[in-house]
C-alpha cells in the first residue's frame, strides 16, 4: 500500500507562497529592465567582469560603479557592518544575514547581472543570423547545451579530486569536441 504525504495546506503558508510569487515576478521584470538599461548605456556582458579579471572590459570604475550601485539598495545598517571587521562584526545580522553574506553580494549580483547581459548578447545574435524568429526569448537549444557542456568543461578543470574510470583528459577532450561539434 502507498503512503500519501498529506500536508497542512495553511492560510500562513498561502499567504507566504503569494508574497513569493509576487516578489519573484516582479524580481524577473525589474531584472529585465535592469538589462535593458545596460544595453541601452552601451554595455556589454564583458563590462560586469572585474576589471582585474582576463576576459574584462570593464573599468575599475565602472565595475566599483555597479557594485556601490547595488549595495545603495541593500537595507539600512549594512555598508556600516560590512565596513567592521569579521571580529568586530561578530554574530551581528541584518535581516538574517551576517556580514559574510551582505560582503558577498555586490559581486554576485554584478556576475548574475553579466550572466543575464550575455544571455540577452547571444539570443540577440541568434536573431541578427536568423536563427531564430525576431519574437526569441531564449537562446536555442544548441547554445544551453553549449553553455552546459563548457561548464561541465571548467568545473571538471577545477576539480582537485574526480574519480571516474576514464582518464579525465581524455574525458574533458571528448568533451571540448562535442563543443565544437555543435553548430
Amino acid at each position: 500500500m502507498t503512503k500519501i504525504n498529506q500536508p497542512k495546506l495553511s492560510a500562513e503558508l498561502g499567504k507566504a507562497i503569494a508574497k513569493f510569487s509576487k516578489g519573484s515576478t516582479g524580481q524577473d521584470l525589474l531584472a529585465i529592465k535592469v538589462i535593458d538599461l545596460f544595453k541601452a548605456n552601451g554595455f556589454k556582458s564583458t563590462d560586469l567582469i572585474s576589471h582585474t579579471k582576463k576576459d574584462s572590459t570593464a573599468t575599475e570604475e565602472q565595475f566599483n560603479w555597479c557594485k556601490q550601485m547595488i549595495a545603495n539598495g541593500f537595507p539600512a545598517g549594512v555598508k556600516e557592518l560590512c565596513e567592521l571587521s569579521p571580529k568586530a562584526a561578530g554574530d551581528r545580522v541584518i535581516e538574517g544575514q551576517n556580514r559574510s553574506y551582505w560582503s558577498r553580494q555586490p559581486n554576485s549580483i554584478v556576475s548574475a547581472l553579466s550572466k543575464q547581459l550575455k544571455t540577452r548578447e547571444e539570443i540577440d545574435a541568434e536573431i541578427a543570423s536568423g536563427k531564430q524568429g525576431a519574437d526569441a526569448r531564449t537562446r536555442s537549444q544548441e547554445l544551453i547545451a553549449k553553455g552546459e557542456l563548457e561548464g561541465l568543461i571548467t568545473r571538471l578543470q577545477k576539480a582537485e579530486t574526480f574519480e571516474t574510470t576514464m582518464d579525465l583528459d581524455v574525458m574533458i577532450s571528448q568533451l571540448q569536441a562535442m563543443v565544437k561539434s555543435i553548430n
